[in-house]
Order: C-alpha cells, then sequence, then structure tokens
C-alpha cells in the first residue's frame, strides 16, 4: 500500500459499488459466521454518547476548524451520526472532494492527532458522479470515543456499537493499527507493525465481520493477504 493511502480501494471498493453484491444473506460458512463470537462482541448494550462541547472551545480546536476549511475551501457543519442523523456536540463537518483527501487522510489524521485533534473520514464516496467525501474533526485524540460519537456497529448482525470498540479494543492489545476512517457502518485504517497471525486475524476479523469477505474479497485467504500488506477495513452492509 503507497504511503498516504488508507482506504482498502483494491477489489472491496469496486465490489462495494455493485449494489447486492453476492452474499444475499448467504455466508460463505452457510451459516452466519457471527453466531458464535462472545456475548462482549455480539451485544446491543448501550454505549454513552459523548459530548465535545466543553473541549470544543479550545481555541486551538477553533483555529484547526478553520485551517481544514482553508485547506479545502468549505464551511463547516455540524457532525452528525448517521443514527437517526444525530448530532455529535463540539464535533464539526467537512465536504471535501475525494481526489484531494485521498492521497492526505493519513498525514493529515497524523497531524492532527499530535495536536489532540481526531481528523477522520466517515463517508467515502469514491468519487461517484463528483460527489464530496466527508471528513470529521473533534476534540479527541481517543479512536473509540469516534467509534462511539459515530455509533459505529454491525446491527445487521447483533454486533453494536459497544461490541465494535470491545473487538477493536482487543485487536488493538495484539496488533495496534491507525485508523484514519471511522464511520456508522465501516472502519479504515492501516496496520502499524506486520501482522503476526495473517490466515488466524482473518478467520476471526471474517467472524466479526463477515461482508468484508462475502461482498469484498472472497475468501479468508485473500483477506489474509491484504492483511500481509497492512490493510485493515471492516465494513458491515
Amino acid at each position: 500500500m503507497k504511503t498516504g493511502t488508507v482506504l482498502w480501494r483494491l477489489t472491496l471498493a469496486s465490489m462495494l459499488l455493485v449494489s447486492g453484491c453476492k452474499r444475499n444473506g448467504a455466508p460463505l460458512l452457510g451459516k452466519d459466521p457471527t453466531a458464535d463470537l462472545p456475548a462482549r462482541f455480539k451485544t446491543q448494550e448501550a454505549v454513552p454518547k459523548p459530548d465535545f462541547s466543553e473541549a470544543a472551545q479550545d481555541p486551538k480546536f477553533k483555529a484547526a476548524i478553520q485551517e481544514i476549511a482553508t485547506l479545502f475551501a468549505t464551511s463547516p457543519k455540524e457532525l452528525k451520526s448517521d443514527a437517526e442523523d444525530e448530532v455529535v456536540k463540539g464535533g464539526a463537518s467537512f465536504d471535501v472532494p475525494h481526489e484531494k483527501l485521498e492521497g492526505m487522510l493519513l498525514q493529515a489524521h497524523t497531524n492532527f492527532l499530535a495536536r489532540g485533534f481526531y481528523f477522520f473520514r466517515y463517508d467515502n464516496n469514491f468519487d461517484i458522479g463528483g460527489e464530496m467525501d466527508r471528513v470529521g474533526l473533534l476534540p479527541t485524540q481517543d479512536k473509540y470515543a469516534v467509534m462511539a460519537a459515530m455509533d459505529t456497529n454491525g446491527d445487521n448482525y447483533d454486533i453494536g456499537t459497544a461490541g465494535v470498540i470491545s473487538w477493536m479494543k482487543e485487536l488493538e492489545q495484539e496488533q495496534p493499527y491507525i485508523l484514519p476512517e471511522i464511520g456508522f457502518d465501516y472502519m479504515a485504517g492501516i496496520f502499524v507493525s506486520p501482522v503476526k497471525d495473517a490466515p488466524g486475524l482473518a478467520a476471526r476479523m471474517y467472524q466479526f465481520c463477515p461482508d468484508i469477505v462475502d461482498q469484498g474479497v472472497e475468501t479468508v485467504r485473500a483477506l489474509a493477504t491484504e492483511l500481509r500488506k497492512g490493510k485493515l477495513y471492516f465494513w458491515w452492509d
């Protein structure tokens, strides 16, 4: 993967554009792969919604908002999760051109994180029809608070935000990663060190998020190949 490119755009990106794809409710293993997930992952436990309103009053955060607005020649908007279009208090959102963002997302994420802010893409439109991507900025360095704010979930598999956060925390202990993309139903990033057991991790990722295989790379083996390249991606249809 080229430096600065964080979204898994290879086979998966093109397949995501094909409506319906080929899963049609029939996972590769003949049953719901998430059925045997531990209860700490397959849960609909409520997650408290972060309120960043106070932190957002920091002049440095306000300056960062203006910096991004100037960089992309756009105006900041309210940041909203896709959970009933709920406003994320204290967050800012920007519509940005996909082509311009794609090559700089990782670096921008890293730079803002060092300043105490989380810059992230939460809606990737792949430049289809010239539609803009959407990025968010939050006054936090905590990726899990961002997941909570954006209601990241695999609800169609009964994996709520609490389950996603628990799974990702355990992954980070084993295999640290950078996550510049956090949306309502997807996340993308890179591992910061070589994956130790790509086949084993691929199998666990498929159990946690079947759509990355069933509607994406087609086999767990192919997923392991992508993991060896340092790529990290989750998407729940």
